[in-house]
């Protein structure tokens, strides 16, 4: 009686194998949860306005926006006037901070994000890479609109 064999795989074809899988899984749930964060924002504290969730962080904020932040953590946790004051005053004082930190970071950002792009890129077929592009031109569109009105 002879026993069936199962038949085997080379160990360089798994590996390629696995590491292929893993990569579009990884891009698959990268793109599913990029989409996730940016159309259903919790609030207008946490929303992003682009087509990366740190491109917000990146952003200096208008003095719109920074009101609007103040008001509506106000109203969230029931500030008082004193409350609310030095919250503007944290604000204030911390807004240059963050502008000398934003300029710091930005360039290692961008090129990261840049180069993730460019990955998924590589994972897609013609078609989805240009579609893939319109998304992220359309996503800009959006952010730029978004960021004007008030």
């Amino acid at each position: 009686m002879t026993a069936l064999r199962k038949p085997e795989v080379p160990a360089r074809s798994l590996a390629i194998i696995v590491i292929a899988a893993t990569i579009i899984a990884s891009v698959v749930a990268g793109v599913a949860i990029d989409r996730v964060l940016l159309r259903a924002p919790t609030s207008t504290i946490l929303a992003d306005t682009g087509f990366h969730p740190l491109s917000s962080a990146l952003r200096t904020p208008t003095p719109e926006e920074r009101r609007r932040l103040r008001n509506e953590l106000a109203r969230e946790l029931n500030l008082t006037a004193a409350q609310d004051s030095a919250f503007d005053a944290i604000m204030r004082q911390r807004a240059g901070e963050f502008s000398a930190l934003r300029e710091e970071i930005r360039p290692r950002v961008e090129r990261l994000v840049s180069d993730v792009r460019s990955d998924m890129e590589q994972v897609l077929t013609p078609a989805q890479r240009e579609r893939f592009r319109r998304l992220r031109m359309h996503d800009a569109d959006l952010a730029r609109r978004m960021s004007s009105t008030p």
